[in-house]
């Protein structure tokens, strides 16, 4: 057989295309976020979706609305971190606390306070849970 350089590198080329095409092709959420490969691995979902699969739609609302998170001061979004509990949306909390996103105050057991990982649910960067977290009373 007669060495064919030009058959070689064509032939290089064409495995090196299909594993990049393999490896390199985006992971997406249900949500739409892009994911990384260890999440893709493990569920493939987002760590938002993944933090809230066990909670109601209202639940989520309450836990963003604990944080101040609201499209219209989107720069401020972490600026309070309480929520003063009534009757009605005690069985929402208390879902929220099972689920690690929110935990209980310490002088009032009526108020309750976001987690870091309820923080990264509501979709708070860096630096508001810093103010999250340093909003606690």
């Amino acid at each position: 057989m007669i060495y064919d350089p030009a058959f070689t590198e064509n032939k290089h080329r064409a495995i090196s295309a299909e594993s990049v095409s393999l490896t390199l092709s985006r992971k997406t959420c249900s949500c739409g976020a892009q994911i990384t490969a260890r999440q893709a691995k493990y569920g493939g979902q987002c760590d938002s979706c993944r933090l809230i699969v066990d909670l109601l739609p209202g639940d989520f609302d309450l836990l963003q609305h604990m944080l101040g998170v609201k499209q219209t001061y989107k720069a401020k979004w972490g600026f309070r971190n309480h929520y003063l509990c009534n009757v009605q949306d005690r069985a929402a909390m208390e879902r929220l606390v099972a689920a690690g996103l929110a935990r209980p105050g310490e002088r009032l057991r009526a108020y309750y306070h976001a987690t870091k990982d309820g923080c990264r649910a509501a979709g708070l960067d860096r630096a508001g849970i810093v103010r999250a977290m340093g909003a606690i009373l």
